[in-house]
């Protein structure tokens, strides 16, 4: 199963891919924006990072260099919106977050969104861990493979929760909360698992 997991973000997206349960594409991408920036060039910024995040996922090659490009995702999963949050940028995330959530649709590719809470309980065991909890488990799970940021630790848990729904080996012995989670969200149908 080739899973991808999306943290949104307009500065530093986390996307990781894991193909039967192993990260095969671990990165974040995107670029800062500027106090004052103008509606159109907010909303280039908000097209140009849905674009990258997309063919990022799409183009993506499994296996290294001499593998065949463009291997089809079978779920993607990515991180809901933080409805607590209060920020001036929370008009351009949302704006990203549709964005991606419709390009995937149009792809055909089956979509599951996870709360931010169920993500780092899966992964720590705790609603609310901080950034650095959840990165330094993703660490332990995978620790031959380079976990740059808390961006890229969020996406690999969104990534293993799809993974661990389709049956995938985990890298860690699984626990209750591991399957309890899974529960609480809207599985869409995956014709490939």
């Amino acid at each position: 199963m080739i899973v991808a997991g999306i943290d949104p973000s307009l500065t530093s997206c986390g996307i990781a891919i894991l193909h039967n349960g192993q990260p095969a594409y671990l990165d974040a991408i995107g670029h800062p924006g500027r106090d004052g920036a103008s509606y159109d060039h907010r909303s280039r910024r908000i097209v140009s990072q849905c674009r990258a995040i997309i063919t990022a996922i799409t183009e993506c090659n499994i296996g290294g260099r001499n593998s065949t490009p463009n291997v089809a995702i079978d779920l993607a999963v990515i991180e809901g919106p933080a409805y607590g949050a209060n920020l001036p940028s929370n008009h351009d995330r949302a704006g990203l977050w549709w964005g991606l959530y419709s390009a995937l649709r149009a792809k055909r590719i089956p979509t599951a969104v996870v709360a931010p809470q169920t993500r780092a309980k899966w992964a720590t065991g705790h609603g609310r861990a901080t950034k650095t909890d959840v990165l330094n488990a993703v660490r332990t799970w995978w620790p031959n493979h380079s976990i740059r940021n808390h961006d890229i630790a969020d996406a690999a848990v969104l990534a293993a929760i799809g993974a661990h729904h389709h049956g995938d080996p985990m890298p860690f012995p699984t626990k209750p909360r591991h399957t309890l989670a899974l529960d609480a969200i809207d599985w869409p149908e995956v014709i490939n698992a």
